[in-house]
């Protein structure tokens, strides 16, 4: 203790004499000296412990001024801190900007007034502060991009500097600082799908951030906020958010918070921005609040921009039914539309449909409409159709019965409202079928002779006549009858009033063992190219063929030589029969080449006949 005690004295001892030459300094700061005596200043820790000796100075030394090379030296780092951050707003403009990006007259917004308040700052703290404020503005256009580290060293001045910096404007608070971070993939939002929303949030201040609460931005309009809202609170907290001073990474000081979340049914299509507020306690304990942005894609609804707003609405016809299937001219059929609302976002109601058919003829006084309704009314109403729904109405029309065998057009013209009571219009159409009955007819087959052995031919002839309003195609005849054998004709096509003639020829096969009647088949093509047959009988009969020994030339001679009288009786007969057969083969080829001969002169008439008639007419 006493040992102790005497240590102390001396030691004050010497801190009096040593006192009024000097005063001792921390190491590594300035060390000012007195008019009388000067020592050394120390300018590193190098000096730490040293015993500098007073010298003695024969005048004292002058007071720095504002030109010697410690001022210019300042003077050359402030400059040298302005163009760094220059040309880091720069860099940042050049990485994240495209070509007609639609951010570039708020980022050089930005950047303009960043610059302007570099060049009135006198102090590299000041610079480098607004130079980390310009980025976090920019950053908080462009979600997904990384957020630059902001290196600062050599920002720490001295005295001087200090003192010259208490005439700049405010900087921003380095616990401000809190962005979203930059690696993290766009969340994709399908209609009525549930999607994870996260929030990487980091602090790029210098001091710790406490006590945050981020809460989404919640809104019943879709282009604000997509998201069904379920929960009456959707806030999570952040206990903490490091500051860069910790020398952590910053992905060690990111904090991520995760939304599951249902993307409603009605939103559109495309990038939305989604905000959250944060409300926060600063590292001196002050309440602070910031908003963070982010992005998601939208897979909405089809007639739904990324704004929420909604395209026209449509009724559209998908198709069409008819009772009959068939609708034939001159008949009445019952006409069934199906309608559908293209919305998927707004219901249809009082709609009215106006139907009108396509008009026919070539003047004012012979025109008509195709259909006509046999109601007498060709509108009908609908009361609502809700949203992507579907309706059916019907009427019953009546098809013309001179149309031709085509299809005709039929008009719907639809108004109605959608739910805010907006009024719309829109017309369809649907193409209806129409097909004319046709009409065919027959002279009375003729058939020479009417009764035939069998190895010999018969002749049938008649007439076909179009009836109807459409053209007949590919008509021929054919006959059917296991006694028979030919008998095909081939007639061609036949206008609407037009005639066909056929004359054919068949022949016995065997000898008829029924009734004798033969069918006729008349075939054709409708303009669809739809077959049809029709049927008519004719009769002709096959009688078993003569034996040769009847026509032999010993049958006929003088000298036979019957040995009995009953023999030659019957050679006589025979030969009688055989004369007879052959003049009537002659007669009736005679006869039917007149015939044909005179049916062709007097189709020739009726020809010069119409002829003369029209033009009589005329």
């Amino acid at each position: 203790m006493k040992r102790r005690i005497v240590k102390g004295m001396a030691l004050a001892l010497c801190l009096a004499v040593l006192a009024p030459t000097a005063s001792v300094v921390m190491p590594g700061m300035e060390m000012r000296v007195s008019a009388a005596q000067t020592t050394p200043e120390p300018t590193d820790s190098s000096s730490k412990g040293s015993n500098p000796t007073s010298t003695p100075s024969p005048s004292p030394s002058p007071t720095p001024s504002e030109g010697d090379s410690t001022t210019k030296t300042d003077a050359q780092l402030l400059e040298e801190a302005k163009t760094k951050a220059r040309n880091d707003l720069n860099d940042w403009k050049i990485n994240n900007l495209t070509e007609n990006d639609p951010r570039t007259e708020q980022v050089e917004k930005i950047i303009q007034e960043a610059n302007d308040k570099i060049d009135r700052l006198t102090g590299t703290t000041g610079v480098n502060d607004c130079l980390s404020k310009a980025i976090v503005d920019l950053n908080a256009l462009s979600t997904g991009t990384s957020i630059p580290i902001i290196d600062d060293s050599g920002s720490d001045d001295d005295e001087d500097n200090e003192d010259n910096n208490d005439d700049e404007e405010p900087t921003v608070t380095p616990d401000h600082f809190l962005m979203v971070g930059g690696d993290w993939v766009t969340p994709v939002a399908n209609a009525g799908q549930s999607v994870n929303i996260v929030l990487p949030v980091v602090n790029m201040g210098k001091t710790m951030v406490t006590n945050a609460v981020v809460t989404p931005v919640l809104s019943t309009d879709t282009s604000a906020w997509p998201f069904e809202i379920t929960s009456s609170n959707y806030s999570q907290p952040i206990t903490d958010l490091p500051g860069t001073d910790t020398g952590m990474s910053d992905m060690d000081r990111r904090r991520e918070l995760t939304w599951t979340l249902k993307t409603r049914d009605d939103v559109g299509t495309g990038y939305q921005k989604l905000s959250f507020n944060v409300r926060y306690r600063d590292s001196d304990g002050n309440n602070q609040t910031t908003t963070l942005d982010t992005y998601i894609q939208i897979k909405g609804t089809g007639g739904v921009g990324a704004d929420g707003k909604a395209s026209v609405p449509r009724v559209i016809v998908t198709g069409f039914e008819t009772d009959p299937e068939t609708v034939h001219a001159g008949e009445s059929f019952m006409l069934t539309l199906h309608l559908k609302n293209t919305s998927t976002i707004t219901s249809l109601k009082n709609i009215v449909c106006e139907m009108t058919a396509a008009v026919e003829g070539k003047d004012d006084e012979t025109t008509y409409a195709a259909f006509l309704p046999t109601a007498g009314s060709s509108t009908v109403f609908v009361d609502q159709i809700g949203k992507d729904g579907t309706k059916d109405i019907q009427i019953e029309l009546e098809a013309k019965a001179d149309l031709s065998q085509k299809p005709y057009a039929l008009d719907v013209a639809m108004t109605y409202e959608d739910e805010k009571v907006n009024s719309y219009t829109n017309t369809t159409s649907v193409s209806i079928p129409v097909k004319q009955e046709a009409r065919i007819d027959l002279s009375q087959p003729e058939v020479m002779p009417q009764s035939i052995s069998v190895g010999s031919e018969a002749n049938i002839m008649f007439s076909i006549y179009n009836m109807g309003k459409t053209k007949l195609y590919n008509v021929q005849v054919k006959t059917e009858s296991e006694y028979l054998s030919g008998g095909e004709a081939f007639v061609g096509n036949l206008d609407s009033g037009a005639t066909g003639s056929v004359d054919m020829y068949v022949t016995g096969q065997a000898a008829t063992a029924d009734d004798g009647m033969v069918k006729l088949s008349i075939s054709y093509e409708d303009e669809a190219g739809e077959v049809q047959v029709i049927e008519r009988e004719i009769s002709l009969f096959v009688n078993e063929a003569m034996p040769d020994e009847y026509f032999e030339d010993d049958m006929l001679g003088e000298d036979m030589g019957y040995e009995e009288e009953g023999i030659g009786v019957m050679g006589y007969v025979a030969a009688a029969i055989a004369i007879l057969i052959i003049v009537i083969i002659i007669v009736v080829i005679v006869l039917k080449k007149k015939k044909k001969k005179a049916q062709m002169l007097l189709e020739d008439d009726f020809l010069d006949d119409e002829n003369s008639g029209d033009d009589s007419n005329v």
